[in-house]
């Protein structure tokens, strides 16, 4: 995996499924996830649990009140610091298990994720900027907006060094697909949701010790990296279709 460190990209040199069925993305999803649940959590955890802790000590010191809105927003802008970090790590090695069918390896994957981390968080905050922006004229637009830009992760992750331009890049490849790819993230977004409102309420983590918050934390983060694999698999079953086509096109030129 040296490789892909000095070429600067992953190289996706093993076959997978193209996307023709988002019952069946769905359920490949599931499989990868659980297969490779000890390694996400691993890494997760390794990155969110001492970040987590550290900032609700800094909450502890601003008298920050565990269930108030300031709250809210310190563990949001967390999360998406963290995920920057976490989710091209998770891919790191998920690649590497598709590739070798063994053990995503823990010490290069986080290294991935170091190398990925600025440029993903720079491109993550764009996607919510974007999503925002679109979501606060209507709900629809927003939702148009964020399955346009729903790949951005996996092209950072994967193209590296090879895609500068991923928000186009991620408009490109779901054009054609929206509807297909909607499906997919609908079930996805609805037990995410729902399973981070449950169980926060039936552990009465607003009231709960601080350490106990962020681990928890935490752990609603390491179960979120199956939207991560998620993503993998759309971006994985769309991108040699959309390569055949392209070099089609250039030899009929």
């Amino acid at each position: 995996m040296e490789r892909d460190f000095r070429q600067g990209y992953l190289e996706i040199d093993f076959p997978v499924a193209s996307f023709d069925s988002a019952w069946e993305l769905l359920r490949r999803s599931a499989a990868v996830f659980f297969s490779n649940f000890r390694f996400l959590a691993v890494v997760t955890l390794l990155i969110f649990v001492p970040a987590k802790l550290a900032l609700q000590f800094i909450a502890y010191l601003l008298e920050v009140p565990k269930g108030g809105l300031t709250a809210y927003l310190m563990m949001d802008l967390s999360d998406l610091v963290l995920s920057s970090f976490a989710v091209p790590a998770a891919i790191y090695g998920l690649v590497h298990r598709f590739r070798t069918d063994t053990q995503p390896p823990l010490g290069p994957s986080l290294r991935w994720g170091r190398r990925q981390w600025l440029k993903t968080l720079w491109n993550k905050f764009k996607v919510e900027i974007t999503i925002t922006l679109w979501g606060a004229l209507l709900i629809v637009p927003g939702v148009i907006a964020m399955i346009k830009l729903i790949l951005t992760d996996a092209i950072v992750a994967i193209e590296a060094d090879r895609e500068w331009d991923v928000l186009q890049r991620s408009r490109d490849l779901t054009a054609g697909r929206r509807w297909q790819i909607f499906l997919v993230l609908l079930p996805v977004m609805i037990v995410e949701l729902a399973g981070t409102f449950l169980v926060l309420d039936a552990l009465g983590v607003t009231t709960s010790p601080r350490p106990f918050i962020a681990l928890v934390d935490s752990l609603l983060s390491a179960g979120g990296q199956w939207s991560t694999v998620v993503v993998l698999l759309l971006y994985l079953g769309i991108v040699p279709v959309e390569e055949g086509a392209e070099k089609k096109r250039k030899r009929a030129r």
